[in-house]
């Protein structure tokens, strides 16, 4: 049997020190529990959609930073109020100016945001204050804060009297790469939109003074159905998210860059954004003309733009194009400056202006000088043409323009060797005047003596005996023309040195070129002709000599001595030996025809001279010398001709019985006279005959015959 061991009992038990470590512990736990409590905040918000107590999260840049304890109604049922627990290492952040803000999912035509939030649900996003005031009651934000305004980056203002389709987070670009996005925006009291734009830091050297702003958020469609669609849009991120481009005008490079702070407009669209000097042009129509597509064209290279079309209330209830010019262009804008609108014309001659049939109608200028001007009137005048080719410009004037048109050809012989640039008016408009080019080398062709005249369309100048047609070329009767001759005897003469533009006279067809300019008259004898009493004859009848044509009629005019007519001939070369000092002219014009108890007569030169008039030669016989400048007598008829230097007689008698006009004087069976006339006396008691003795026969006339 085994002995019991004895042993000596400790004083202190090892189960005393069971309260002391849980005393230890239950410190440990009070202390770490105090060290890790959160801070209570509480947050009023309008709703609380979205939120669940004990499962919302407060995130900071992704971290959570605290928990939504309870959610309760505020006393005045004007929200909610959330008492949030935040982490305590938020205390130095829960300052009096700290935002809160729910972030929900949100799904738009315009953008997808809060996607996470589908999943873990809506969740309380933060932004750290400024201040240094503890609060730990909070007015909950609608929406997120804007950036601060120290936020790297430039911060600048646009204001719009339209927010189009812009928001909070739209993208700012500039040749398609984002350069930065839309803080805010609000709604001011003078009805304008004011939007923060905030700009990235590595693009702020984009943004000068001269930059322009445009919405380019969706889809513009402007137009219509006549003039045309157009649809802008400029890029598809800006499409789907909406946006706004910006861009300086080459005009506004060298300006300088800006600072934060700077306000700027922000235009409609690009078109409205164009950078340009504005000026207006009264139209009398506004066919053809669409804003925003009407060009303002400078020999082919784009100088502006129309921007609008109003109509005036003026009588003719005209049309105000306002145009915006390229900056380049402001030179243009001075008081001589002419424009002109250039629509398709279509002609006999073809289509002019064909590429307005697809592009539309445009408008052009001819830069002039003088002070500055920004109004102008629409010329109504066809554009003169500019001069593309080295040549020298003449001035043709004349009564009408015919059928001649700016771009009509000028010819020698039928080669074009130039162009008409211009058709005016004369100051005193009673003439136009033609301003021609005449292309280089063949300038040296027109002198001094130089004779035009209008070749345009068909000339027909014919009689019974004499028909021309006269067609230039094909072009010049279908489009019109003029041509020009320079006399052998002018071609060294020099025109006239320094900048005065020669003139000429334009005739309208050559016919009335050689009427008047006596070095296109055929060779021959030139004389004057004076007639008492009227003639029929006109331009061109003939002269003839035992009915053969030996000159022709060249000009009729009316003599201020004796008012008589004055015709003048040409007697052709090889006829002037016919005609000396002692020939007769008389009219031999029409059938004469003469009945009495003699006979009757019966007198026609030729078939020409019945129907046109005409001038017949007598020559007596004797030839004598022929004194220049001699003026020839007309005489009524041959009869009067061959009369002309014979004895004038008056014979006074009782009674005319057998007596008539050319009853013969005879001598011994022999004619030597004849009667010319028969009229009473003065008294009516008695008969006058005149009569006519040939020259030979005098000496037989004495007191007693």
């Amino acid at each position: 049997m085994q002995q019991p061991e004895l042993r000596n009992k400790s004083i202190i038990s090892p189960i005393w020190f069971l309260p002391f470590i849980a005393l230890c512990i239950g410190g440990w736990l009070l202390y770490t529990s105090y060290r890790d409590a959160g801070i209570d905040i509480t947050i009023h918000f309008a709703s609380a959609e979205g939120v669940t107590a004990g499962k919302t999260k407060v995130m900071y840049k992704g971290i959570a930073v605290g928990t939504v304890k309870k959610v309760e109604i505020a006393g005045n049922l004007k929200g909610v109020n959330l008492y949030i627990e935040m982490n305590k290492k938020t205390r130095p952040g829960l300052v009096k100016d700290t935002k809160f803000w729910i972030v929900r999912p949100e799904i738009s035509a315009g953008r997808i945001t809060g996607l996470e939030t589908l999943v873990s649900g809506s969740y309380i996003a933060v932004k750290k204050g400024t201040s240094t005031t503890e609060s730990r009651f909070f007015e909950g934000l609608e929406t997120p804060p804007p950036l601060d305004s120290d936020a790297p980056g430039l911060h600048i203002t646009l204001e719009s009297p339209s927010l189009y389709s812009l928001q909070r987070g739209s993208r700012v670009y500039s040749k398609n790469i984002k350069i930065g996005l839309v803080e805010d925006y609000t709604l001011e009291k003078d009805g304008m939109i004011r939007l923060k734009i905030l700009i990235r830091p590595e693009f702020r050297h984009l943004i000068h003074e001269g930059t322009r702003f445009w919405n380019a958020s969706g889809l513009s469609v402007s137009g219509d159905l006549q003039t045309g669609l157009t649809v802008n849009m400029e890029s598809l991120a800006s499409l789907i998210y909406g946006g706004i481009s910006c861009a300086t005008p080459k005009a506004l490079q060298n300006t300088p860059t800006i600072q934060s702070g700077q306000k700027y407009h922000l235009f409609k669209d690009f078109e409205d954004a164009q950078y340009g000097v504005t000026m207006t042009l009264q139209l009398a129509t506004g066919a053809g003309i669409v804003a925003g597509k009407t060009k303002v064209l400078y020999r082919g290279l784009k100088a502006g733009v129309v921007k609008s079309l109003d109509i005036n209330n003026d009588t003719f209830h005209t049309v105000t194009a306002t145009l915006l010019l390229d900056p380049r262009a402001e030179v243009i804008l001075r008081k001589n400056t002419r424009f002109w609108v250039i629509r398709p014309q279509v002609s006999i001659e073809g289509i002019k202006n064909l590429e307005t049939l697809l592009s539309g109608a445009y408008i052009t200028f001819q830069v002039g000088d003088g002070p500055h001007r920004d109004h102008f009137i629409v010329e109504a005048n066809p554009m003169p043409i500019p001069t593309l080719r080295p040549g020298t410009s003449f001035n043709l004037q004349a009564r009408d323009s015919g059928s001649l048109t700016i771009g009509t050809p000028v010819f020698y012989r039928k080669i074009i060797v130039g162009e008409i640039t211009d058709i005016v008016l004369t100051e005193d408009g009673k003439n136009v005047r033609t301003t021609i080019l005449i292309y280089k080398p063949f300038d040296r062709l027109v002198a001094d003596n130089s004779i035009f005249w209008n070749v345009s369309g068909v000339q027909i100048n014919g009689s019974f005996s004499n028909f021309k047609i006269n067609l230039s070329s094909m072009r010049a009767m279908l489009a019109g023309g003029v041509t020009f001759v320079t006399p052998a005897q002018g071609q060294e003469k020099k025109r006239p040195s320094g900048k005065t533009i020669q003139k000429f006279h334009l005739y309208e067809s050559y016919h009335d070129a050689v009427l008047y300019e006596s070095a296109l008259q055929p060779r021959g004898l030139n004389l004057q002709i004076e007639a008492e009493k009227p003639v029929t004859l006109k331009v061109g009848s003939p002269v003839l000599y035992n009915n053969i044509k030996i000159g022709e009629v060249m000009d009729l005019t009316l003599s201020r001595k004796t008012h008589g007519i004055v015709i003048d001939l040409l007697v052709f070369e090889k006829f002037r030996y016919l005609v000396n000092g002692s020939s007769r002219f008389y009219t031999s014009s029409g059938i004469k025809a003469e009945a009495s108890l003699q006979g009757i007569t019966l007198e026609a030169a030729s078939l020409e001279s019945i129907f046109s008039g005409g001038i017949s030669l007598y020559n007596p016989g004797h030839i004598s010398k022929l004194r220049n400048g001699y003026i020839f007598h007309l005489y009524q008829d041959l009869q009067a001709a061959g009369d002309a230097d014979g004895l004038r007689l008056t014979l006074h008698m009782r009674s005319a019985k057998s007596i008539g006009k050319h009853t013969k004087i005879r001598y011994h069976g022999i004619e030597i006279g004849h009667i010319t006339s028969i009229d009473f006396a003065a008294g009516f008691d008695q008969i006058t005959a005149r009569a006519v003795v040939r020259k030979d026969a005098q000496k037989l006339l004495r007191q007693d015959t």
